[in-house]
């Protein structure tokens, strides 16, 4: 019978894809389960998705690091029921098998699929070839029940005769459920944990460790059943275990199930199994040794045992006093001291490399710095999933915007996220580390990609659609260099002040984009056929191929020439038609210049500057005719909103005026500044092109 709940939630954040989107249910399913299951991003999900007609069956390809350093090469295959009590069928599950064999391991004829699928495969089947791809990754998602017997067995057998090629793993709703159940980070505050007293001469109930400096331990038996209940009463019981739990399709933790739900075979567990660890700050053992009151109790390791001992008893497979578990208690209010004791008892199911560290000294005054700063630092997966998507930040993203912005290595940042817990490890979370430092990338990272999301949907190009996409990391030091460094600021001015980003980025940004992708095209005419930007990003000395470019004579010559106009309190008046004129740097005194954009970005610049020291209120300014339109409100309604910009002060400034009044407006408030205002400006592309026009029809 299908989780209602469960169903509930993922009909709302499905609907909520589609409606940001404009896609169909099944896309946005996909998308939400490559965001949430591989951590993909907007933009790779649109890179990654193939659905469509001639897909062979084949709705997401992409390449993905795994912890180990492995290169996984991802085919997934997705269904979303309207009636969620279905399961994938024999159809679904062959198409598949067929397209992995044919297209992606195989030798068939890939003309007849579709175009961009065709030139991913072309790519993958390459670097299959070449060995730079270690295994591929069938992956089947649905919010559907279990498949079965009989199709896993025929996955199985596809899988056998890989030689080791393929792997497979599938998605039901019952794993979705443990993906989307909220998860808090608030501890267990007290338990009581029944004792299983042995009885004879010489028993003991307690088996006592040594004590050694700040911890006690004492390893005693106990009721599977009881642990059971415990679990079932106290869910956030594993809050400090560094793992998550994998459910009972892990390999270990379906030979615990089976074990367990063998009526000999149980009667053995407390010899098959390692146990249970509890971690707490104190205990109190009662008076007969039956029971032991435990203080913020939290199992760090067997975190697969006791939940599988969970799911076995809510199949009403487990009875009282039939089975017995060994569980280890340790005691220690260090809270160094526990964070060594949790990463050393755990060693059986893979740990992730984030986990590992989640516990540092190091990680948790980050957290406590960002919290200052007003957001959430998220050191462990899930740990802040109550609070606002747009105050958090999480670990990994944070290290990667890091290692490309401070460290100028993107290229290793999107592809090597492993080192970043490894030979990178020292370099960011070191003891120098701020939240600020972190913050910086973080935001600039986040306007970027919302930056090339649009770009992204205003071109049909392909080619220019993946060259954006694989650049987000690389706009990072690209910023540094072009625009950060080139304005003679440093990376600490913007900690300082995480204001001056906005204002750099909204008058550098296009330009580098430009100063990009212009370098990307000398680059792609050398390589010819050769070049793929997705793997040419992936290049350890693609940053320093982009910086290194050399601009061509004819940009050179554009720089120097580019500027046909200067505006100043002299001559600004005798300008009747600035329509095909652009601002293209801005001084204040004369002599040193910066880049705008737009003639409303420098009206809004000096108006703020005029706020420094003038306080503005609703209304109008004297010294600014702005007709019988009002300037500045307080509170204007949505559609009002659209023609106007949000100052910091909180006041709506209408900008909605053609460039000569702007012009005139920005020197108005020179005027009342005593600054000595003057701008450059470009010509649009309609008025070059008329120039041209013009000269040629004079020369004939």
């Amino acid at each position: 019978m299908p989780n209602l709940r469960l169903q509930n939630i993922l009909e709302h954040k499905v609907n909520k894809i589609c409606t940001k989107m404009g896609c169909q249910p099944s896309i946005g399913f996909i998308r939400l389960m490559l965001q949430e299951i591989f951590e993909l991003s907007e933009i790779d999900i649109d890179e990654s998705i193939t659905d469509g007609s001639m897909d062979k069956g084949i709705d997401a390809v992409f390449e993905q690091e795994n912890e180990d350093g492995e290169n996984i090469l991802y085919i997934v295959q997705s269904k979303y029921f309207q009636n969620p009590d279905k399961s994938l069928d024999e159809q679904t599950i062959n198409k598949a098998i067929l397209a992995i064999s044919n297209y992606v391991l195989g030798d068939s004829p890939i003309n007849n699929i579709k175009h961009k699928l065709k030139e991913r495969l072309e790519i993958y089947k390459e670097r299959l070839s070449n060995g730079k791809i270690d295994i591929v990754s069938l992956i089947f998602i649905t919010n559907g029940q279990k498949i079965n017997p009989n199709l896993r067995s025929a996955l199985d057998e596809f899988k056998d005769q890989q030689n080791g090629q393929l792997k497979y793993e599938i998605y039901y709703e019952e794993d979705l459920s443990y993906i989307f159940s909220p998860i808090s980070a608030r501890p267990v505050k007290k338990i009581d944990l029944k004792i299983v007293k042995d009885v004879g001469e010489g028993a003991k109930t307690f088996i006592n460790f040594p004590d050694i400096d700040f911890v006690q331990g004492k390893v005693t038996k106990i009721d599977v059943y009881d642990l059971a209940e415990i679990i079932k009463n106290n869910p956030n019981i594993f809050h400090s275990n560094v793992r998550a739990y994998q459910s009972i399709r892990n390999k270990v933790n379906e030979g615990i199930a089976k074990t367990l739900c063998d009526e000999e075979a149980t009667k053995q567990f407390i010899y098959l199994n390692n146990g249970i660890t509890f971690l707490c700050d104190d205990w109190e053992i009662k008076p007969g040794n039956e029971r032991v009151f435990i203080d913020n109790p939290a199992i760090i390791n067997g975190c697969q045992t006791a939940s599988t001992i969970l799911e076995v008893y809510n199949d009403g497979k487990i009875k009282p006093n039939t089975t017995f578990i060994l569980a280890r208690i340790i005691k220690s209010k260090d809270e160094e001291v526990k964070r060594k004791i949790i990463i050393s008892s755990n060693t059986q199911t893979a740990i992730k490399n984030r986990d590992l560290i989640s516990e540092d000294i190091i990680q948790k005054q980050l957290e406590s710095q960002f919290l200052n700063l007003g957001y959430y630092y998220e050191r462990k997966k899930g740990l802040h999933a109550d609070k606002p998507q747009d105050k958090i930040i999480d670990l990994e993203k944070a290290a990667q915007y890091y290692l490309a912005l401070y460290l100028q290595k993107p290229a290793e940042a999107k592809n090597k996220k492993s080192e970043i817990y490894k030979s990178y490890k020292e370099q960011i979370f070191n003891k120098n580390i701020t939240a600020q430092q972190l913050l910086v990338g973080y935001i600039l990272f986040n306007k970027i990609s919302e930056k090339i999301k649009i770009l992204r949907k205003s071109t049909k190009n392909e080619s220019t659609k993946s060259i954006l996409g694989n650049s987000l990391l690389h706009l990072l030091p690209l910023f540094r260099s072009w625009a950060i460094e080139n304005s003679g600021k440093f990376l600490s001015d913007l900690e300082d002040d995480l204001t001056v980003i906005n204002d750099l980025f909204n008058e550098k940004i296009d330009s580098i984009i430009l100063k990009m992708k212009k370098a990307i095209k000398d680059i792609s005419k050398k390589e010819r056929d050769k070049f793929n930007p997705q793997y040419f990003f992936k290049g350890s000395d693609s940053l320093e191929r982009i910086l290194t470019r050399k601009e061509s004579r004819k940009e050179l010559i554009d720089k120097k020439t580019k500027n046909h106009l200067e505006l100043n309190s002299n001559n600004f008046n005798r300008q009747k038609d600035l329509r095909y004129y652009k601002p293209d740097e801005y001084s204040f005194d004369g002599i040193n210049y910066k880049r705008i954009t737009y003639w409303n970005d420098l009206f809004v610049k000096l108006i703020e500057l005029y706020n420094k020291n003038n306080q503005l209120a609703e209304g109008n300014v004297d010294f600014i005719d702005a007709g019988s339109r009002t300037l500045l409100l307080v509170n204007p309604e949505e559609a009002e909103k659209k023609l106007r910009k949000k100052l910091k002060c909180g006041l709506w400034l209408l900008t909605n005026f053609n460039s000569n009044y702007l012009s005139k407006f920005s020197f108005s408030i020179a005027q009342e500044l005593g600054i000595n205002l003057r701008i450059r400006l470009r010509p649009t592309r309609f008025r070059t092109q008329r120039k041209y026009k013009r000269s040629k029809k004079r020369k004939n």
